[in-house]
């Protein structure tokens, strides 16, 4: 399933060589601070509608990616360590990608695109240097996903609410009513 959906012009990748692995601990203010995070954050975004899927068989080198056609978030555990810093790290920058999807466009007005690569630079001077990897109709939704995969768990997840708020809502189980709190 995953070889056709790698060939659809509308996935977002997240390859990332030996060069960016050190990247990946950006640091401790990044990190998840345990497993229960990153389901409580995949949780979130299952609510909103997103698939989260796990693969052991993807390519060398892909570590996530994110399917806007089927509205699915793939991480590559054959890939990537089993640790929690840096599977947060593919977590958020793919969750960047719904939140792109959610808002049907860019994350970011074109005036902070300068800010956000300065800031990347200073994050990680790899994660920078690798967008030069991407095409150039890719590279500011990867730019966005960079910044936003250095950011602090609490705030992806008030982005992500911020973004995907109303997906939330929809794909909210209905209340159920309260017995005997009528009116009187």
């Amino acid at each position: 399933m995953w070889q056709y959906v790698l060939r659809s012009k509308r996935f977002a990748l997240v390859v990332l060589g030996a060069p960016l692995i050190g990247a990946i601990s950006i640091g401790t203010s990044v990190s998840a601070q345990s497993w229960a995070d990153i389901g409580n954050y995949s949780s979130l975004l299952r609510r909103a509608g997103t698939q989260t899927l796990v693969a052991k068989d993807c390519p060398s080198g892909l570590f996530g990616a994110f399917h806007a056609g089927r509205n699915a978030l793939l991480l590559c555990s054959n890939n990537l360590r089993d640790d929690p810093a840096q599977v947060w790290t593919v977590l958020a920058h793919e969750s960047a990608h719904v939140m792109q999807h959610c808002q049907q466009g860019p994350l970011l007005p074109d005036h902070q695109i300068g800010n956000a690569l300065a800031q990347i630079e200073k994050q990680s001077l790899s994660a920078f240097q690798e967008l030069r990897l991407y095409h150039q109709s890719q590279r500011r939704d990867e730019i966005e996903a960079r910044l936003v995969q250095g950011l602090p768990m609490a705030e992806v997840e008030a982005l992500f609410r911020g973004f995907c708020g109303d997906r939330l809502n929809r794909h909210a189980p209905k209340s159920i009513p309260a017995v005997g709190l009528g009116d009187g």
